[in-house]
């Protein structure tokens, strides 16, 4: 009986084996690359969407305007437009802006009337809201996830970034650029080009001229001899020419001028001046904050500043705004302590912590000294 043996050489079948094991791990190591490059595009989905909320709100945050005349914080095209530049590997499906007034010591936040505060309410543009120093951007941007292939078990689910920033609307910037005392300039005179002028010059020339010196010293003898006759004069006394001492105002230290804080009496807000330089102080200009929109208790929660009193000079308007400079009022502050008061159309009943008054001093030797109600 004849039996047939094949033969296999032992180098095909190291590569059919190979090939089998390889056919075996390559599911699993496409897996593994998969998996890879969806949780990296994950992250930079993350990446992306943190990075839109925080440069959007810091864009609306900062000082300044755009080329229309549009301040940054209500320029709702430009803080999209910044947000939707770090969309890169995806499209964000929302870009949501609104306005706060901060956090409570529990965290929560504090509303503006007439704006939602909650982040994903899109509030921008505002139509009838006033905003302030100290009031708060918040940008909100969404981004849908969804998986390329789905052979791993991630559902799709959405992507949520807010970011909110502290904006400032004017600062008032107190003081005075004069300067206290300068030197007088002194001409010097420059040589100037111009035409030389000859002067004639006058010879004389010696002539002979006949004199009869008989006749002359007969006019000699005749003439009257003249007499010199001395009148005294009065000197008058010296007079005393009085000099003036100019007197040097120190508003700093124990002989000058502080403050108290605000208070708040018969609806009117009212703060006390210090007067110990021991001389009447002129004010320059005085920047006033307050609760413009919700401070009364009312149907109409709305303050206007209408009279500005300190002792017996007063200013007179009607102002609507959160805060206001004026510099058309600048009264003497007394010696000794004076009380200047701020009225408004109605009573003064709800404080937001904004209150605040600043007052700054033109009397020479003052002009550095702010008077500050939160000092």
């Amino acid at each position: 009986m004849n039996l047939l043996f094949r033969f296999t050489p032992p180098r095909l079948q190291t590569k059919a084996q190979a090939l089998v094991e390889f056919a075996i791990v390559l599911p699993f190591l496409l897996a593994i690359l998969y998996g890879v490059i969806e949780l990296s595009r994950l992250a930079f989905m993350f990446s992306s969407t943190s990075n839109a909320s925080r440069a959007a709100a810091r864009y609306g945050a900062g000082a300044g305007e755009n080329i229309e005349g549009t301040p940054h914080y209500l320029d709702c095209d430009g803080i999209r437009e910044i947000a939707l530049q770090s969309a890169y590997v995806t499209d964000f499906s929302e870009v949501n802006i609104t306005y706060d007034r901060g956090v409570n010591a529990d965290g929560t936040q504090i509303p503006i009337p007439g704006i939602d505060p909650i982040a994903g309410t899109n509030s921008c543009p505002l139509e009838n809201a006033t905003l302030r120093n100290g009031d708060r951007i918040i940008v909100q941007v969404r981004a849908d996830y969804k998986p390329i292939i789905s052979i791993i078990p991630i559902s799709e689910f959405e992507i949520v970034s807010s970011n909110a920033r502290t904006f400032i609307i004017a600062i008032p910037i107190l003081g005075s650029a004069m300067p206290t005392g300068f030197a007088a300039e002194t001409s010097t005179p420059s040589r100037v080009p111009g035409t030389r002028t000859f002067t004639p010059t006058i010879t004389a020339t010696a002539t002979r001229v006949a004199i009869n010196l008989t006749e002359f010293s007969q006019q000699l003898t005749n003439a009257p001899t003249p007499t010199i006759t001395l009148t005294p004069s009065q000197t008058p006394p010296p007079s005393r020419t009085p000099t003036i001492t100019p007197t040097h105002i120190f508003c700093s230290g124990l002989t000058g001028i502080t403050n108290g804080p605000l208070n708040y009496v018969n609806g009117a807000m009212q703060m006390e001046i210090y007067n110990n330089t021991g001389y009447p102080i002129r004010i320059g200009e005085i920047y006033i904050e307050w609760n413009h929109d919700q401070g009364h208790q009312g149907a109409d929660p709305t303050l206007r500043l209408t009279k500005i009193t300190l002792t017996n000079q007063n200013w007179q308007g009607e102002i609507f705004a959160p805060f206001q400079s004026i510099k058309d009022f600048q009264p003497l502050v007394p010696v000794g302590t004076s009380i200047i008061k701020f009225n408004f159309q109605q009573s003064y009943d709800h404080l937001d912590g904004a209150e605040r008054v600043l007052i700054n001093l033109a009397t020479s030797g003052c002009e550095n000294t702010l008077l500050d109600s939160k000092k």
